[in-house]
């Protein structure tokens, strides 16, 4: 009945009808947006930084509203930490702007890294400095446990006063290296740290004490080529992630249900719709 009464009204105003058509759509949702929607859409505060949105999430921001490798665990008036998708590594966020994508860190608890006496609960699996975007100025640091190596091994890479035989290594290093590599190291972690501080390394602990704690800056990168998200938010939608998806692919939040990239646009879709229905009457 709506239909053919607008029908009409489209025969006789037929510009009057497109812009109440346009209204009453603008005005259909509030209350009725999709649950993940209308969460992601509030920005988020998370110790002394606020207003935060899409990549980031923790506290109490729900996991979809981010993407993996951004958690922050948030603490009242603290700058918060965020966690590492592979190794749990803590990295300390003390600046942070969004507009540029630009980010200082700095690693949590450094010494606990530095022969470490209890086991770690991180991954053994290498990590990758780009889970936080890709930095020139930044390289991994290999710290290699209780390795097996022969006589061979380079002594200027190792680390002093280890129990058992422990070293320190970049990855160009490993790659290119014949004698030492992650195979033969029953424990490995991989860290970020500035490449001009790599060269001040002498194995000796204090030095790798100071180097793990120094700040560094980063940009962070949270899609490939032209950005996803940007184009999600250029059709209205919200940046999120897939929760059923094991990898926590990206989601685009929209105000009816979530698409995979974009919305698909509620206004055009009822346009498209009733197009066939306004020809005909055009026509008659």
């Amino acid at each position: 009945m709506a239909a053919h009464l607008l029908l009409l009204l489209y025969h006789h105003r037929p510009v009057t009808t497109v812009f109440f058509v346009l209204i009453l759509l603008s005005t259909s949702y509030g209350d009725d947006d999709n649950k993940e929607y209308r969460t992601c859409k509030k920005h988020f505060s998370c110790g002394v930084f606020s207003d935060l949105s899409y990549p980031f999430w923790g506290g109490d921001r729900p996991e979809f509203c981010g993407h993996k490798g951004f958690e922050l665990k948030c603490e009242k008036d603290q700058f918060p930490v965020i966690v590492s998708t592979d190794q749990k590594l803590e990295f300390r966020l003390s600046r942070l702007d969004q507009p540029s994508k630009m980010m200082t860190l700095q690693l949590e608890n450094p010494t606990d890294y530095i022969c470490p006496t209890k086991s770690l609960a991180i991954s053994n699996t290498p990590t990758d400095i780009h889970v936080f975007g890709y930095d020139l100025n930044l390289q991994n640091l290999n710290l290699l446990y209780n390795c097996t190596v022969s006589s061979s091994a380079p002594q200027k890479n190792t680390i002093s006063n280890c129990s058992g035989n422990s070293f320190y290594a970049s990855d160009e290093f490993l790659e290119n290296s014949g004698v030492l590599n992650h195979t033969q190291c029953i424990f490995i972690i991989k860290i970020p740290i500035p490449s001009a501080s790599f060269d001040r390394l002498t194995g000796d602990r204090a030095d790798l004490e100071r180097v793990l704690a120094e700040k560094f800056n980063v940009s962070y990168k949270y899609d490939q080529g032209p950005s996803i998200c940007d184009a999600c938010m250029a059709s209205k939608g919200i940046c999120g992630t897939n929760m059923s998806d094991p990898n926590r692919e990206f989601l685009c939040l929209c105000r009816d249900h979530p698409y995979s990239y974009v919305c698909k646009g509620m206004i055009a879709k009822f346009i498209l719709d009733l197009l066939p229905s306004f020809l005909s009457v055009t026509s008659g």
